[in-house]
C-alpha cells in the first residue's frame, strides 16, 4: 500500500522509514526544498533528545536528513497539494512538482506538516521590509548578527526569555514586553529578573510599532513615549500547519481542535479513517523531535494494522 507522507521533517522522515519496515510503501511530500522541517533552521542545542548532549537542531535534522535521503523511497520535493478526494484505501491526490502536474494514488495519508510562527498582518509585513524584524526564534541573524544593540522582543514564552538571556549573554540591552502576563516556565523569568541587561514587562504592548524612514531601525510607541530599537523580534509561538486541508473534499478534512491542531486518537488516527497525523500538527502536549519521530512511527503502524480492514485496489 502506498501511504502519502505531506511534510518531510521528523515526524514525516520518521513515519516514512517506518513504513519500510511494515511493507508499506512511503511517498513523501515536501513542499520546500528542504528535508528536515523547520529544525533546519534551529542553532540551539536540542535538548530533548537523548543521547546527542549539545547537538544542535540543524545538525540533528541534518544528520537525520542523510539517513532519510539514502532510503529506497521516492521524495517529491517543491511539491504541493492541490486536491485530495477519494476515500480510505483510494486517496488521489492531484500534485504540482517541478516535473509538472501529477496524480498520486494512495492508500492512506499522513499529515506531519508541523508548525510555523505565528504573527500578525501588520508584522510580517515589517518583516518583509526590513531584516531588523524577526519573526520566530530560528534565526542565523540572532545567532550571528546582533551585537551591543537594543532588542524588542514581543511574547512572553521559554521562547522569548530564553532569547532575551542569549542576547543579553553578548552586550545587547533587552526589553521583554508579552500582552498579558509571562508564562515561561519560572527558572528564565527567574534568570531575566537578575539579568540588569534585561527588562521584563507585562501588559506592555505597544500602540504602534513602525520602521524608522532615514535609518531603518524600530520605533515603538506606548502613548506619548516612542522608544527606538535596533532590533524586533516576535516570539508569539506557533501555529499548526494545516492550510492544505483547504485542498481535501470537506468530507475528507479532518476534525480540528480549538487552538487548530489536527485532532487524533493514540494511534495517530484522525477522524477521518485512512487519514493520519503526526508531529507538532497535534495537540501534542510536549511538541519536541522525540515526540514527532515517536508519532511517525506509531502513524505507519496504524496504517499497517489498518490496512487489513480497508479494501485496497490492485
Amino acid at each position: 500500500m502506498i501511504v502519502a507522507i505531506l511534510g518531510a521533517g521528523p515526524a514525516g522522515m520518521s513515519c516514512a522509514n517506518a513504513c519500510l519496515s511494515f511493507g508499506l510503501t512511503p511517498v513523501v511530500i515536501e513542499q520546500s526544498g528542504e528535508i528536515g522541517g523547520i529544525q533546519h533552521g534551529n542553532f540551539h542545542p536540542n535538548l530533548w533528545l537523548l543521547g546527542a548532549p549539545g547537538e544542535t537542531g540543524r545538525e540533528m535534522s541534518e544528520r537525520m536528513a542523510r539517513h532519510f535521503v539514502a532510503l529506497p523511497l521516492t521524495c517529491l520535493r517543491h511539491s504541493r497539494v492541490t486536491a485530495v478526494h477519494g476515500a480510505a484505501g483510494n486517496f488521489t491526490l492531484e500534485l504540482e512538482t517541478p516535473a509538472g502536474k501529477q496524480s498520486l494514488a494512495a492508500g492512506a495519508i499522513v499529515l506531519a506538516t508541523g508548525t510555523h510562527p505565528r504573527d500578525t498582518p501588520e508584522l510580517a509585513a515589517m518583516a518583509e521590509n526590513t531584516e531588523r524584524v524577526i519573526v520566530g526564534p530560528l534565526s542565523e541573524t540572532i545567532r550571528d548578527d546582533i551585537r551591543q544593540a537594543r532588542v524588542l522582543i514581543l511574547g512572553g514564552g521559554d521562547n522569548a526569555l530564553d532569547h532575551a538571556l542569549f542576547l543579553a549573554e553578548r552586550g545587547n540591552q533587552v526589553r521583554v514586553c508579552t500582552r498579558r502576563v509571562f508564562s515561561a516556565r519560572q527558572p528564565f523569568q527567574d534568570a531575566c529578573q537578575a539579568n540588569p541587561s534585561i527588562e521584563l514587562r507585562d501588559r506592555c504592548t505597544p500602540d504602534s510599532l513602525h520602521i524608522d524612514d532615514e535609518d531603518a531601525r524600530i520605533v515603538a510607541a506606548w502613548g506619548p513615549i516612542k522608544v527606538r530599537y535596533d532590533w524586533l523580534l516576535v516570539m508569539f509561538g506557533y501555529l499548526p500547519n494545516t492550510g492544505v486541508l483547504a485542498t481535501f473534499e470537506p468530507v475528507l478534512r479532518p476534525t480540528l481542535s480549538a487552538s487548530g491542531h489536527v485532532v487524533v486518537d493514540a494511534w495517530q488516527r484522525t477522524s477521518i479513517t485512512g487519514i493520519y497525523a503526526a508531529g507538532d500538527v497535534t495537540e501534542t502536549p510536549q511538541p519536541s523531535v522525540p515526540t514527532a519521530l515517536a508519532q511517525g512511527l506509531v502513524a505507519a503502524r496504524a496504517a499497517e494494522r489498518d490496512a487489513s480492514a480497508i479494501l485496497i485496489p490492485d
